[in-house]
């Protein structure tokens, strides 16, 4: 490749610009710019010399000496090449990827520890329980207010709750629903990234990682341990039948043994009774046995369930419920082990399943966890107000476990109510019994405690009361004078007002009938089992008109239900006189006089639900059986309403458009996918020239931030930092530079790594940053405390506008997930500083959301370290800031906003070249940030009055009157309120100053609305 000194290219008038363009690595285009800076004042010497090599596509590096496999010429980007790699070769391993940094005999190599398998709730480690020691940390974890907790003890920000189905907070997922099944289905054929490699899955009983192979690639390992006094010949006979159903050729089991010889062999060559495998299959404490006898378990392709072998008598209340209830068990000692076994008819083989031992294990698990004692439950763990101690068990969980559909007590007793003491029930609990996810238990709680004009006086009860002038009062209580019949249950399904007058008019199947008339409901009578039109004053008059008091919605009714099951009410029957659809015409007298069944036809067939309701009998049943049935289904009262707008019109169009974050491709890559082995894991292959004269390479691989290794085959201890940011509106316009660092507290505070990069809220408030950060150290050092250090500056003036930090609590988990939204400060904002300064070399500070007052030392340029007393030559340009040093020893700096590189030695000319065709009517031109993917290389921010991408369009303009008695203040709040159909309504806050003697101001608007509220 040619090659030409510096002094060479000045002479050639080459600028850095060009070197950019060339793909240059970016520390030679600043070493070039530096050499070229200083020609006007001396000569260097030593880097007039330095060599620039004139690299081709795919080679690239500071001596070409990189090479990509996969370019090709058309692509436009490495991130377009990159996305397309990973679209087209779906990663499909055939061994492990490991996390290394914790003692842990995870089984025979290959087998190894999974990040996943820390603190995921049972133990793995066959040699203690290493993966679960500190976990109880999290379970006695307590969020705040404005967080969300997670079924893993993590804390998230609340508005990150269901925010994105394909992308999760919690490293369990429980943020989002469906996740397990959308993880699988989107992972390992995209690139490398939170929703993929930060996440835990639980979907097989070996494993929590998201990578479904790994549960077979660990049955594999585990079998592949055998007893020293077995035989091989019967070690592989066992294996052939066990393990490997589906894949005899792939593990050599033809050559091994036929179905018969294999049995033959098992007879002849194996002892009575043997442990396959020889390790636990489950929490380090439970093993399968097989008798030697049963090897005719796979004759006539059936499978006899293995042996379930302990030595902890806490699973034996397992075996006596289970043979009580549906199983016979027979059981043995063997080995000092107890041993139990299903006598059950044999399953028959399932072509699906790769190994029935497997599937098996599957089932066992979720039945035998709640047995499991996963830590030391002592004192200190259990005596908390936030702790639930299981009945007559060690075990104690967190309160927040109670009533959520899963046993985690020995007993059964966290899922009944009867059983816990009602003190430890929270009040969110009992409130959100019944709710079938989060999101409904989080409306829930909302509808308890806040008063909504949109469901008062609605005819069900959320309130909880509110005791006023000795009076209990609730959302229902006084509403003589509120309309039951309004936009929001107008014709909504469901009787709101007590006579049904909402729902008039609202079945227009009634409305065709002839006999029909207004002001009357449709119902069946009790006496002729026909059609019927009540008129709506004999509704809610305390006389049962209606077959199931259809006409009397409040012998049905209760306080505070979500859902409504037993709408069904029985005749003169005193006790449980409400039942449920399902038991209509069940051929079952479910009411004392058979209301439920008088108004059924015969002749049906049998129906595997027992009520024809629920079959397709009800195709062909009568109209009175089809009315009846959809009239007393169940039903959901959401507990939350949102706004609307009667007869709702489009918002003042939305004039904003979005940004494009992104680039596609299609290109065809030099490889198909069923050709690629993956080397490198979730890594990219890539070829090292050692010596181009004799064609000398090399393969290494580049990792993403989550592996390293020469293969990539080691998982990486990490911060997994989700951050989204909030600005007051006069702050829309103005980019900021965010600066976030991982740094640990000893005296040097080591900036381990960091992420930089420009925020405008105008262009980036919806944006959710996805951030790594790793140690500089590998393991981190568990002694040392760590912490997220983020520097808010505002990009144009380089004005300081404050600092946070947020530490990293738990450290012993080997990928920290932190969600945050952090609020901009104001500009007026006061920044502390301390009264005894400690800093040395630099300016001491308080951070702005420290309750204790804890404070950082803010050092001068050319000091660094916790007290800056480390002296470090800056690198930084002088139009830039210096804010620290990185743990290679490399400068940080914060470049003005039309400059860039790691130095900020580099100018990005796109406005100045562009500086007509930019931005119109006064626009100011911004660079896109490098940090950022997007076709746009510039956005315009627009001066008041317009918008669009280059401030072409004119704003929204609303101009607002006050009479002259109105007493105005200096300053107002205006809210836009935009109405979402069956969401809730988005508020956009602007603040505007009123000039003294003038009544009326003008507003200029941009975004969508179909509200203003003017807030003096």
């Amino acid at each position: 490749f040619p090659k030409f000194t510096f002094d060479q290219l000045s002479k050639q008038n080459i600028t850095s610009q060009q070197l950019y363009l060339w793909s240059t690595p970016i520390d030679i285009i600043e070493d070039y710019q530096f050499y070229l800076n200083q020609l006007s004042i001396s000569d260097d010497l030593v880097l007039s010399k330095k060599i620039f090599y004139n690299c081709t596509l795919p080679r690239f590096g500071s001596m070409c000496q990189y090479e990509i496999d996969y370019y090709h010429s058309n692509y436009m980007s490495l991130s377009e090449m990159i996305n397309d790699f990973y679209h087209i070769y779906k990663y499909n391993p055939t061994n492990f990827t490991c996390y290394t940094h914790l003692q842990c005999n995870r089984g025979n190599s290959p087998a190894c520890l999974d990040w996943t398998e820390i603190c995921n709730e049972q133990i793995d480690c066959l040699d203690g329980g290493f993966d679960e020691e500190y976990c109880w940390q999290l379970e006695i974890n307590e969020c705040n207010e404005n967080e969300y907790r997670c079924t893993n003890g993590q804390c998230i920000a609340k508005s990150f709750f269901q925010d994105d189905i394909y992308a999760p907070d919690c490293l369990d997922g429980s943020d989002e629903i469906q996740k397990s099944f959308v993880i699988k289905a989107t992972c390992f054929q995209e690139m490398p990234s939170f929703k993929c490699e930060d996440v835990t899955c639980r979907i097989s009983p070996l494993t929590s990682s998201c990578m479904k192979k790994r549960e077979k690639l660990i049955f594999q390992s585990m079998h592949s341990i055998k007893d020293n006094s077995t035989y091989n010949e019967c070690w592989s006979a066992f294996q052939c039948l066990i393990v490997h159903l589906r894949d005899r050729v792939d593990s050599n089991c033809n050559n091994v043994c036929t179905y018969d010889m294999c049995y033959e062999i098992i007879e002849h060559d194996c002892p009575d009774m043997l442990y396959i495998p020889t390790i636990p299959v489950l929490f380090g404490d439970i093993y399968f046995a097989y008798e030697k006898y049963n090897s005719t378990m796979l004759d006539h392709r059936t499978f006899l369930f293995p042996y379930i072998c302990y030595n902890n008598s806490r699973y034996n209340n397992h075996f006596v419920e289970d043979s009580n209830i549906v199983y016979n068990y027979s059981t043995v000692l063997f080995n000092n082990l107890t041993c139990h076994r299903r006598i059950i008819q044999g399953i028959l083989w399932q072509i699906t399943v790769t190994s029935l031992s497997l599937l098996y294990l599957r089932n066992l698990q979720p039945k035998l966890w709640r047995y499991h004692e996963i830590y030391n439950y002592n004192s200190t763990m259990c005596n908390r107000s936030n702790m639930y101690q299981c009945s007559n068990s060690l075990k104690c969980i967190s309160i927040h476990r109670l009533m959520n559909g899963v046993y985690d007590c020995p007993n059964s007793d966290d899922e009944n109510k009867i059983s816990i003491n009602y003190t430890v029930l929270t009040e969110e609990i009992i409130n959100t019994d019944g709710a079938e996810n989060e999101e409904t238990k989080m409306k829930i709680r909302y509808a308890r405690k806040h008063i909504s004009f949109q469901t008062i006086c609605d005819g069900f009860t959320e309130l909880l009361p509110i005791t006023i002038n000795g009076q209990n009062e609730t959302d229902e209580t006084e509403c003589e004078q509120w309309p039951c019949n309004n936009i929001y249950t107008h014709c909504n399904g469901l009787w709101n007002c007590l006579n049904g007058a909402d729902e008039i008019d609202c079945d227009l199947s009634s409305s065709l009938s002839l006999n029909y008339s207004s002001d009357h409901h449709k119902c069946v009578s009790p006496y002729t089992n026909q059609f019927i039109y009540l008129p709506i004053n004999k509704a809610n008059d305390g006389k049962v008109d209606c077959l199931g008091a259809m006409d009397e919605p409040k012998l049905c009714r209760t306080k505070y239900r979500v859902f409504y099951n037993y709408n069904f009410y029985c005749m003169n029957q005193n006790s449980t006189p409400c039942i449920d659809a399902q038991h209509l015409c069940d051929d079952i007298n479910n009411c004392y006089y058979g209301d439920d069944e008088q108004f059924c036809i015969g002749n049906r067939t049998f129906s595997i639900y027992g009520t024809k309701c629920w079959s397709l009998d009800l195709l062909f049943g009568s109209d009175v059986e089809k009315f009846l049935c959809k009239q007393m289904d169940s039903f959901k009262k959401e507990p939350v309403i949102y706004f609307t707008l009667d007869e709702m019109n489009n918002s003042v169009k939305d004039l904003t458009k979005n940004i494009e974050n992104g680039v596609s491709s299609s290109l065809p890559l030099i490889k198909t996918s069923d050709q690629y082995q993956p080397r490198c894991h979730r890594g990219i292959d890539l070829g090292v020239w050692l010596n181009n004269k004799n064609n000398i390479t090399k393969n290494t691989c580049l990792c993403p931030p989550s592996y390293y290794g020469d293969k990539c085959q080691y998982q990486n201890q990490r911060i997994s930092l989700s951050i989204k940011f909030r600005a007051l509106s006069h702050s829309w316009q103005i980019p900021f530079a965010i600066v976030i660092l991982l740094i640990d507290d000893n005296n040097e505070q080591i900036i381990h790594s960091y992420e930089q990069f420009t925020y405008l809220s105008m262009r980036d408030c919806k944006i959710k940053f996805n951030i790594y950060l790793i140690y500089s150290n590998r393991p981190k050092n568990q002694t040392k405390n760590y912490g997220i250090h983020i520097n808010i500056y505002e990009k144009i003036s380089l004005n300081y506008r404050g600092s946070l930090f947020f530490p990293i609590k738990f450290s012993f988990l080997p990928v920290h997930r932190l969600s945050l939204v952090l609020d901009i400060p104001s500009d007026n904002i006061n920044i502390e500083s301390c009264s005894n300064n400690p800093c040395i070399n630099g300016k001491c500070i308080k951070y702005l959301n420290n309750k204790q007052n804890k404070i950082f030392c803010q050092c001068n340029e050319g000091w660094s370290g916790g007290y800056c007393t480390i002296e470090h030559s800056s690198r930084c340009s002088p139009d830039s800031l210096y804010i620290g040093v990185s743990s290679n020893n490399q400068s940080i700096c914060i470049c003005p906003i039309h400059k860039f590189g790691p130095r900020c030695l580099l100018k990005n000319t796109i406005c100045q070249y562009n500086e007509n065709l930019a931005c119109q009517n006064g626009g100011q031109c911004i660079p896109t940030d490098e940090y950022m993917i997007s076709n746009k290389k510039f956005i315009c921010i627009c001066r008041k009055g317009y918008t669009g991408d280059r401030c072409e369009i004119d704003d929204n303009k609303i101009i607002l009157s006050f009479e002259k008695n109105i007493i105005l203040s200096q300053s107002i709040f205006i809210h836009f309120i935009e109405i979402i159909n069956n969401n809730r309504p988005i508020r956009s806050t602007t603040f505007q100053t009123i000039p003294v003697k003038q009544d009326f101001i003008t507003i200029l608007w941009s975004r969508p609305f179909h509200i203003v509220f003017i807030e003096f």
